[in-house]
């Protein structure tokens, strides 16, 4: 099992991947704008499976690996939550 700082920085470098992508894309800004508030929404409802949807979802349509398989229930949240934080940071870079 990796460690938290790994799974951290896991989620953090395939946040940045799959916004990249999605902003290359055009109209990027709103799918990623999209997705990260939804992604929000249902964190802070405590909606981690459909969080992990939504994750999933990204990483397939950006075709970057998910190694979420490798997580029990109780990381998952360690691994989203900075992975959406991280989205959040990077829509606030692109539009402000």
């Amino acid at each position: 099992m990796e460690s938290t700082a790994k799974q951290y920085e896991t989620a953090v470098n395939n946040a940045t991947e799959i916004s990249q992508v999605l902003l290359d894309m055009e109209g990027g800004k709103y799918v990623l704008a999209l997705f990260s508030e939804l992604l929000q929404e249902l964190l802070d409802e405590g909606n981690i499976s459909g969080a992990t949807s939504i994750v999933r979802k990204l990483h397939g349509a950006a075709e970057v690996p998910l190694e979420l398989d490798a997580l029990d229930d109780s990381n998952i949240t360690v691994w989203i939550v900075p992975f959406s934080e991280m989205l959040g940071e990077i829509l606030e870079e692109v539009i402000f």
